[in-house]
């Protein structure tokens, strides 16, 4: 369901919807009222907001939330905690020109410096670390020089220029008049066309990078010349979806996100181009959509390259608090108060996977870093460190703690859709109980079918947070055997098994999602599996019944089929902590050494619960599995995760 323009503006003046058609920059300054009504770019070309109707649902259960609602305790000083201990442990590896070395590639690597510099220059500017100017400027003369003389680490110019401008902009006033001058002059020289590693007409997200720190050359009057920018947002524009998010090759969520933070910051900064009405728009409808995907600990759902990178959540938290800020100027505090919310919940998902040393794990496992579990092979422990650091420092900025928080889409639900043809997954949501499903997976990265349970009081890993694909790229110490999700698999007459995790996007169609039941207390839906399914089968149904508590499905599948298990992933490790596996009788669980537990439960007539026994390495850790097995096309089960104090 969708609204129409005139009932969600409508909607807007009683107070029940925030509507993404006045978008929360001004086109002026920041402090301007909005006066000019966006042009219709978005709505001609894409259509109405798909998630009207639900922005609206959540604006009148957030009065009335089911449960009770506990503050974090959280203020923007953690952004400033996080970052210093990321900055302190860099700074050691800080050699004598001012580039930073990673620990494990002995080298530069990518905007590691640049990164570098933006974090630790707002650690000085607010005050919290004011004995890092040093290495700070040394840092600066490092990557102002190698931008300039197109001789950056790894050839990722595109990243420096937005990152030096931020450190530029909060240390103007506050460094010696030469030395800024040195700065000033690199920056100003920069050419683009002979800079940056890509055309202005490449449709990436490095150029989208590259723009917004274009703009903010411009805004501090170091170029007048905007036609490289605004050539690269035209290359841009046909990239957004309805839903305002942006497609990346093969629709990574984390990319997603990644190209519209560099977006808003430039609207932050007051970007009035020729595209600048279409992408308030836009960016408003994609902030939205990002609260409904957000898991209740704060984590940006999975999916595609570089995903469970702790940069996800710190983009998220900059987003958000962007949001909060202007949205509460508009005096909208309940709107602003579940964005503030959800900025919070994403900082203290990033505050998880602090190390002994001070810095983070860069992916969310707690592997030894030499090992590269988990990581992609353009992630190194300096470079995504420290970028997380320089958007955690980026959010201190845009943070206002005078905006309270309030409940948020993550923690209310009440609500199911889906994401096609791009990003191809379903979220749904009921008090707190999270499920995201891929329906046509990129094998590269992840399995076909229930990827993502989180249950706001059990360690997200612990519930699973992704499957596993044979076909992945990413790295591991071992590849792994098969795919792995919470999907059914059926034999053939043959005698031969086949997942649906195995089966990806070159295979599958579009899934049909039917919403039967949508409430905080009970979400009910169905997911239809199609296309050149293997092994005889014609279609896979999963039904899924979720509750704040519980989430039961059913699964179907139909064809010339013999019989059909359903599998149930167990976590092992997550390279630090092994939990206790248990497997009898219709039930399986793994329990973690806090008492938490994940729990899976046989419904109906079924022989007992088998263990794979196997270890299956994926991004988070290792998993094994158990499954149930039964001669009827639809086998039943109950997933239960189980918090601590109930164990």
């Amino acid at each position: 369901m969708t609204l129409s323009r005139r009932n969600f503006l409508t909607g807007l003046a009683a107070g029940t919807i925030l509507a993404p058609h006045t978008f929360a920059f001004p086109h002026a300054s920041a402090s301007a009222a909005y006066d000019e009504p966006p042009g219709d770019w978005v709505k001609d070309r894409l259509g109405d907001y798909p998630l009207a109707a639900h922005v609206a649902r959540f604006r009148e259960q957030q009065r009335n939330p089911a449960r009770a609602f506990r503050r974090t305790g959280l203020d923007r000083r953690e952004y400033l905690r996080l970052t210093d201990g990321i900055v302190r442990f860099f700074a050691t590896y800080q050699n004598g020109r001012g580039a930073i070395i990673d620990p494990y590639e002995k080298r530069e690597r990518q905007y590691s410096t640049p990164a570098f510099a933006c974090a630790a220059a707002v650690l000085y500017v607010s005050g919290y670390n004011r004995h890092i100017l040093p290495q700070c400027m040394k840092a600066m003369d490092a990557a102002t020089a190698d931008l300039v003389a197109g001789q950056t680490a790894d050839h990722h110019s595109n990243f420096y220029t937005v990152m030096l401008l931020q450190a530029y902009n909060v240390l103007r006033g506050r460094v010696p008049a030469s030395r800024l001058a040195v700065w000033r002059q690199n920056l100003a020289r920069l050419a683009p066309e002979k800079i940056y590693r890509f055309k202005p007409e490449a449709e990436t997200n490095w150029n989208l990078v590259a723009a917004s720190g274009e703009w903010l050359r411009r805004q501090a009057d170091l170029t007048t010349d905007t036609g490289w920018m605004e050539i690269a947002l035209d290359a841009q524009m046909k990239l957004w979806t309805a839903h305002g998010m942006y497609r990346d090759a093969h629709d990574p969520l984390a990319y997603d996100h990644f190209a519209r933070y560099y977006v808003v910051d430039m609207l932050k900064n007051d970007y009035a181009g020729r595209h600048a009405a279409a992408l308030r728009e836009l960016m408003e409808r994609g902030a939205w959509t990002s609260l409904f995907m957000q898991s209740p600990h704060g984590e940006l759902p999975c999916g595609g390259r570089s995903d469970q990178h702790q940069w996800n959540e710190a983009v998220q938290a900059m987003t958000y608090e962007v949001y909060a800020r202007r949205i509460a100027l508009r005096g909208d505090l309940a709107a602003a108060g579940a964005f503030k919310r959800a900025a919070r919940l994403a900082l203290r998902s990033v505050g998880r996977w602090v190390r002994p040393s001070g810095e983070l794990w860069i992916v969310k496992n707690r592997f030894d870093p030499s090992l590269r579990h988990g990581y992609e092979s353009y992630s190194f422990h300096s470079q995504y460190n420290l970028l997380t650091a320089a958007k955690l420092a980026v959010a201190y900025l845009r943070a206002d703690d005078r905006i309270r928080e309030r409940p948020c889409p993550a923690e209310i639900g009440g609500f199911a859709f889906v994401l096609q043809p791009a990003f191809h997954k379903v979220f749904a949501n009921a008090g707190g109980m999270y499920l995201e499903i891929d329906t046509r997976a990129d094998a590269k990265y992840n399995p076909t079918g229930l990827l993502r349970v989180h249950h706001p009081q059990i360690n997200p890993q612990l519930s699973i947070s992704d499957g596993v694909s044979q076909k992945r790229v990413y790295q591991t110490p071992q590849s792994p055997t098969r795919s792995l999700s919470i999907s059914p698999a059926w034999r053939d007459q043959a005698g031969a098994w086949h997942a649906l995790a195995e089966h990806d996007e070159q295979i599958l169609r579009d899934a049909t999602m039917k919403v039967i039941d949508e409430s905080p207390q009970r979400i009910e839906f169905e997911v239809v599996y199609s296309g050149a399914l293997r092994g005889g089968a014609t279609a896979v149904r999963q039904r899924f019944t979720v509750t704040p508590s519980r989430i039961e499905v059913a699964d179907t599948v139909e064809g010339d089929v013999t019989s059909v298990r359903g599998y149930f992933p167990l976590l092992i490790t997550d390279g630090r902590d092994e939990t206790r596996i248990e497997v009898g009788g219709r039930r399986a669980s793994a329990t973690h050494k806090d008492g938490g537990a994940q729990t899976y439960e046989a419904l109906g007539e079924v022989a007992p619960l088998t263990r794979l026994g196997v270890s299956e390495q994926f991004r988070n850790g290792a998993l094994d599995a158990a499954y149930a097995e039964s001669t009827e096309r639809t086998l039943a089960y109950a997933i239960q995760p189980r918090p601590h104090k109930q164990a």
